[in-house]
């Protein structure tokens, strides 16, 4: 219970911070630096997406029915790993893997100013 209090405020936080352009560490007890929960060494070998089909559903679906989701993406490859996590990607992390994209976009917009994070369709 208490868990699934702590990943809604996260949730919360996400929403407030769209127009942030820097990883921000979180001030909460128990949580890491990049805002997530702490994790003991065996839930850090559990797939991301395992633990968040069931505390972040709507995220989990989200992302699961996007083209990120159908070809694989994993969380780590835009949100970092548990030493290095960042709830929200900074837009150099989207460019590893969309440089054309990047090209093509305003450079004073960070990509979910447009696009909607996870399904990334344009608002």
């Amino acid at each position: 219970m208490k868990r699934k209090i702590i990943i809604s405020i996260l949730l919360a936080a996400v929403a407030g911070m769209a127009s942030c352009s820097a990883r921000q560490p979180h001030a909460q007890e128990g949580m890491n630096s990049g805002g997530h929960p702490e994790l003991t060494d065996q839930q850090k070998l559990i797939a991301c997406s395992e633990c968040h089909k069931s505390e972040t559903p709507d995220i989990y679906d989200e992302w699961y029915q996007s083209l990120h989701g159908i070809g694989m993406v994993k969380c780590y490859q835009c949100h970092g790993t548990f030493e290095n996590m960042a709830v929200v990607p900074q837009k150099s992390d989207c460019a590893v893997c969309h440089t054309a994209a990047m090209e093509k976009c305003p450079a004073d917009k960070l990509c979910w100013e447009c696009h909607t994070p996870h399904t990334f369709k344009v608002h």
